[in-house]
């Protein structure tokens, strides 16, 4: 989905030319509809040529969406400019779509800025169902991420935790305020790039944000930003004339050229001494997998490295900066999680991976940051593959399915005090965020669930325990918990809108 103000304001001063360009088209998509005596399931009432844009001016997208949810149903369908979509905001709605009809509705929609990114939909979290995506999605699960590939990688997050702790630390002890949203970003930037090409971008020993990271978050920008052609294809031309289509070009060539350079370096330093994730996708380019089933060209390669970039960063760090937010509310949870993992780590210091099956109530508290604060509250969008129904409502072929999961965790209809944030629901409440608990589904369902789920999770836990461990922490300037600010800022990951500044202090041994 998008963050809609600007480019809707460009559409609607657009308006008289969209009358001529669309109303023929609009009219005859209306009468179809009537004439084929389709029952579309609820929604607000769709204005000429915008359809229900307009619901979404201005505002925070999953919020809107669950504002009008409440009103049209759980089901809902809304018309996006040309594009039809549904949007689930009950497990039971999600349950249908990515669970009873998940072969019908486990395809992507091809949206320009993805399809740019992904190298025309060559990567596996985009790309469109077929042939082609399951053989790559079962190369990802055997030797990418699957566990023997997450545990290889401990020495790296175990490494760049000491490398967090230290640099909070120094800080500390010279009284400065801790930038912790800036640090988690630095975090897994730096995790992210060693498990992919065995190199940081921080200088070494060095916490902070690197101008990769600027990069990335460019990217994240313009896939959860307006553009015409998701919306109104027959005008990609204004995407052109606004800048929206040079500024994309312009930061798929930075990153491509980061790519081939990191390729190039490999090759001539010798394929296959790193054991990371580069050496694995690149073997693949050299020499037939059988596995596989083919080459993978080039672009095949970029395209697997820009998932992994923009899957292990954002996602990971916002869970880690909504976590510490939610406990700093909440000092009374914050002291117990605290208490926990000091005890599990002793005298060694370091809480380990060994250690985290140990901490049950800190896996509470990550499990309740995923309820409140999915990474994602948007899942990635599902595109229907045929004319189906879903709760006896028609929907058709090439229909959007969007799941706000963020809704979904804040329903009443699943949850006790759904607003509150709350670790001991779980102690009685046994709920699963892998996907088979439709209540909680962070990192979706189904055919197209989050294959690089357990190893995102490891660096937050690890990280969690560990900033939990080393130190106390406090509000800056006397600010009372229930005063901080927990506004969203959405996006392809919705972060918060104003950092996370904390005071860090070394507690006594």
């Amino acid at each position: 989905m998008v963050t809609l103000t600007v480019g809707l304001l460009l559409l609607l001063h657009l308006l008289p030319l969209l009358v001529l360009l669309l109303s023929h088209k609009s009219s005859r998509i209306n009468r179809r509809d009537s004439c084929g005596g389709r029952v579309l399931p609820p929604g607000p009432r769709p204005l000429p040529f915008i359809g229900n844009l307009h619901e979404l001016i201005g505002q925070t997208i999953h919020i809107a969406l669950r504002r009008l949810s409440k009103e049209h149903g759980s089901l809902m369908h809304l018309k996006l400019g040309t594009t039809y979509a549904v949007v689930a905001s009950s497990a039971e709605a999600a349950s249908e779509i990515l669970r009873a009809q998940d072969a019908n509705f486990c395809s992507r929609p091809r949206l320009a800025a993805v399809t740019r990114f992904s190298y025309g939909g060559l990567d596996i979290g985009t790309s469109p169902f077929g042939d082609r995506w399951k053989k790559l999605r079962r190369f990802a699960g055997a030797k990418m991420f699957g566990l023997h590939k997450v545990e290889s990688f401990s020495w790296i997050r175990f490494q760049e935790v000491e490398t967090l702790v230290s640099s909070v630390r120094s800080a500390s002890s010279q009284g400065k305020l801790i930038n912790l949203s800036e640090m988690a970003l630095c975090l897994f930037n730096n995790i992210a790039y060693r498990e992919v090409f065995s190199k940081r971008v921080s200088a070494e020993g060095d916490c902070t944000v690197s101008p990769h990271h600027g990069l990335i978050k460019e990217m994240m920008e313009l896939m959860a930003g307006f553009n015409f052609r998701d919306f109104f294809p027959s005008l990609w031309w204004v995407d052109v004339l606004s800048g929206w289509k040079a500024k994309l070009d312009g930061r798929f060539r930075e990153m491509d050229r980061t790519f081939e350079k990191e390729i190039q370096e490999r090759l001539k330093n010798g394929l296959g001494r790193y054991g990371d994730f580069l050496d694995e996708i690149l073997q693949r380019e050299l020499e037939f997998d059988p596995s596989l089933g083919f080459h993978l060209s080039r672009n095949d390669v970029k395209a697997l490295l820009m998932d992994m970039f923009l899957g292990g960063t954002d996602t990971s760090a916002v869970t880690l900066e909504w976590g510490m937010a939610e406990l700093m509310r909440n000092p009374a949870i914050r002291k117990k999680a605290q208490e926990e993992v000091r005890r599990i780590a002793g005298e060694e210091g370091m809480v380990k991976e060994k250690d985290i099956n140990q901490l049950h109530y800190l896996k509470m508290v990550i499990k309740e940051t995923l309820r409140l604060h999915p990474p994602t509250t948007l899942l990635a969008p599902h595109e229907c593959m045929r004319d189906t129904k879903l709760q006896g409502y028609d929907v058709m072929a090439k229909t959007m399915a969007i799941i706000n999961a963020w809704a979904i965790g804040r329903d009443p209809r699943s949850w006790d005090r759904p607003e509150a944030f709350w670790p001991e629901r779980f102690e009685v409440r046994r709920v699963d965020f892998r996907g088979s608990s439709f209540e909680l589904i962070p990192f979706g369902s189904g055919r197209r669930i989050c294959p690089g789920m357990a190893l995102g999770l490891a660096g937050i836990e690890l990280a969690f325990a560990n900033i939990l461990c080393h130190f106390d922490w406090d509000l800056p300037n006397e600010t009372a918990p229930e005063e901080l600010d927990m506004e969203e800022r959405f996006g392809l990951s919705t972060r918060r809108k104003k950092p996370l500044v904390l005071v860090a202090a070394i507690p006594p041994r």
